[in-house]
């Protein structure tokens, strides 16, 4: 019982710290560079290569990685525990209404599946849907610890 709750809370933490504001591109909100033309994109969470590093695609990678084993280390679970960790950003259909620091603009409904398999089979999922709009649509909303970096 214990380790059901424990990586269900992982998962959960690990989205809440992974769909925020600190998940950013170069000072802007990360997920802002991957709505539009994008379907979805699935994330190994136990480890992933990834062809570029520095675009938006690599920086959302490699940070869902980062960010789940700091979730799973803080959790104190092993990861010999987890057979499998995923995570599916999807964005849903069509454009929406929604707004940005006060502003109202068109944007898409993204969903962020956390799924993880552990080691005696067992499966657990978490979700979350955001509102994300186009980094085009909302550019000059730029994070002020970019200019720390």
């Amino acid at each position: 019982m214990a380790t059901r709750r424990i990586i269900k809370g992982v998962l959960g933490n690990f989205l809440g710290t992974y769909v925020s504001r600190y998940s950013d591109y170069d000072g802007y909100l990360l997920f802002g560079f991957l709505v539009g033309d994008f379907a979805e994109l699935r994330i190994n969470l136990l480890g992933q290569c990834v062809a570029d590093p520095d675009s938006p695609i690599g920086v959302a990678i490699l940070t869902a990685v980062a960010k789940f084993e700091d979730q799973r280390a803080k959790a104190h679970l092993a990861s010999s525990r987890i057979r499998e960790a995923l995570l599916t950003i999807r964005q849903l259909p069509g454009t929406v209404l929604g707004t940005i620091d006060g502003c109202s603009c068109e944007g898409f409904k993204i969903s962020f599946l956390a799924e993880a398999t552990m080691d005696d089979g067992k499966h657990y999922e978490r979700e979350r849907v955001e509102f994300i709009a186009p980094y085009a649509v909302v550019g000059g909303a730029r994070s002020t610890r970019a200019d720390r970096i």
